[in-house]
């Protein structure tokens, strides 16, 4: 498949957002045109621990998950198993920075496992072909200036954005940031666990694009900053 090098349309208008209380708790659905042929749902940073239940978001040609979907204080593993098992089409995920600091407890292969349990192919540097989408999984490193360039992928999954910096093409799609977690009342994060800086939203570099989302889940409330799906065409 020819590799797009310009970004051929985007649209990353909030379509629903629904907040309870001062804290903004609810979720915003975010959409991008990138002429992808097919309708994707990017979902990242569900951190379930127990009984979880997904958005009403109907059926997808895929679906990609960014990581984090479990982490240090998930005591149940088919929690996970049956919390994906909710959500429709074909799957796809790559490994996060809490799934690679849980396996001390949850061994690696042990986590994969459940999400394969669950439909789900994990990809660690590597690639997989969707029809004509080409796509490539690149997994956690804690070292942020260690991400490989990835050339001639259409999509790249990817936990940390701090990915985006050694970009050459493509749509990467991240998240980590949970988009700060903690954001001021007119917007923005207080801080960001990006080491390049990255915290939220549609980035450029040359020929690549990155949307960055605030993910579905947290470890603690949230203020300020709503969770976050993204769908993709």
């Amino acid at each position: 498949m020819k590799r797009r090098t310009l970004l051929a349309s985007l649209a990353a208008a909030p379509l629903a957002y629904l907040a309870v209380g001062a804290g903004a708790v609810g979720i915003k659905a975010t959409e991008l045109d990138w002429g992808l042929g097919r309708r994707v749902l990017f979902l990242t940073d569900l951190h379930i621990h127990g009984e979880w239940h997904a958005p009403a978001l109907g059926e997808y040609d895929l679906v990609l998950i960014g990581g984090d979907t479990y982490d240090e204080w998930t005591r149940d593993l088919q929690a996970v198993v049956e919390a994906l098992g909710q959500i429709r089409g074909p799957k796809i995920a790559v490994l996060g920075n809490h799934e690679h600091w849980a396996s001390r407890r949850i061994p690696l292969s042990v986590g994969i496992r459940a999400l394969e349990d669950a439909g789900v192919h994990v990809l660690r540097d590597d690639w997989v072909q969707v029809g004509s989408l080409r796509i490539f999984g690149l997994d956690w490193r804690e070292d942020p200036r260690s991400y490989p360039a990835v050339k001639d992928a259409d999509v790249v999954l990817v936990h940390s954005p701090d990915a985006f910096h050694s970009a050459v093409g493509g749509l990467y799609l991240a998240g980590h940031t949970h988009c700060g977690h903690w954001c001021l009342p007119w917007g923005g994060a207080v801080f960001t666990n990006s080491a390049f800086g990255y915290t939220c939203g549609l980035y450029k570099r040359g020929a690549a694009a990155m949307y960055v989302s605030a993910g579905l889940g947290g470890m603690w409330p949230r203020v300020f900053c709503p969770r976050e799906v993204v769908f993709v065409y």
